[in-house]
């Protein structure tokens, strides 16, 4: 599996068959798919949407994900959430949408349909069958997204106190926790995410060995739940980090 193969490899189990050199082309690539359509989509909703009269079916869910997101993000920043909206809708959409992308019986396929790709150059029983993982299994995918959240985390501190900040930050009795404090904040958002996500799609790879038929339904509907609950913990997370910052140091 995509993803869930250089997982165990970094662990040192198996080999990288997902990897151009040190390049981990899979999540390069599945990263932009996500981009591209998620501002795909966009492109359409915005281009149909209604301001007067009820819109369709897409523009009820945008609306939907965009009050829910603005909700999340005046809830737990306060009144000068406004400039951190963006980030946040960008984070829930873009994790919401990896995570989503993963969720298929994507090792199925290698038994209905004729010339189903391989993942690598192997041939017979122990060639693997393409599969696709989501990107949030890689770390450096989730690393980047929790350090983005820091780099914000820490900007918005001196976007609303100054100098004061940066005093509070490292001249005062405080100071080793609050360093302490950038470190194991990224590194919990980026690690929770990630566990989680390839536990979920490494137990459906072990469900569909055992029951390829039904079970694997259930599972892969328990996922999309799952890959909705990490996506609005990981923007919950980031916006309470910001609403702490901005609160913070009077």
């Amino acid at each position: 599996m995509l993803g869930k193969n250089l997982f165990l490899y970094q662990l040192g189990v198996g080999t990288p068959t997902d990897m151009i050199g040190t390049i981990h082309a899979d999540t390069i690539g599945l990263s932009a798919i996500c981009m591209v359509g998620i501002l795909g989509v966009g492109s359409l909703v915005a281009s149909s949407m209604k301001v007067d009269g009820p819109g369709g079916k897409m523009q009820a869910i945008v609306e939907s994900i965009y009050l829910f997101v603005d909700d999340l993000a005046h809830g737990q920043i306060g009144a000068h959430y406004k400039p951190f909206f963006p980030l946040i809708a960008a984070i829930f959409i873009f994790v919401l949408t990896g995570n989503f992308l993963g969720v298929g019986p994507y090792k199925l396929f290698e038994e209905i349909i004729p010339g189903w790709p391989k993942l690598n150059a192997e041939t017979g029983p122990h060639a693997e069958a393409f599969e696709i993982a989501s990107p949030t299994t890689d770390f450096n995918v989730t690393l980047g997204l929790a350090l983005v959240a820091l780099i914000v985390y820490l900007g918005s501190g001196f976007w609303k106190h100054g100098g004061h900040y940066a005093k509070t930050l490292f001249l005062t009795p405080m100071a080793p926790i609050e360093v302490m404090d950038m470190v194991v904040r990224p590194s919990t958002l980026a690690l929770r995410l990630m566990v989680v996500i390839t536990a979920d799609e490494l137990m459906r790879g072990a469900f569909l060995l055992m029951c390829p038929i039904l079970v694997p339904t259930a599972i892969m509907g328990f996922e999309l739940f799952i890959g909705v609950i990490q996506a609005f913990v990981f923007a919950l997370l980031t916006s309470i980090y910001i609403g702490l910052t901005v609160a913070e140091h009077h």
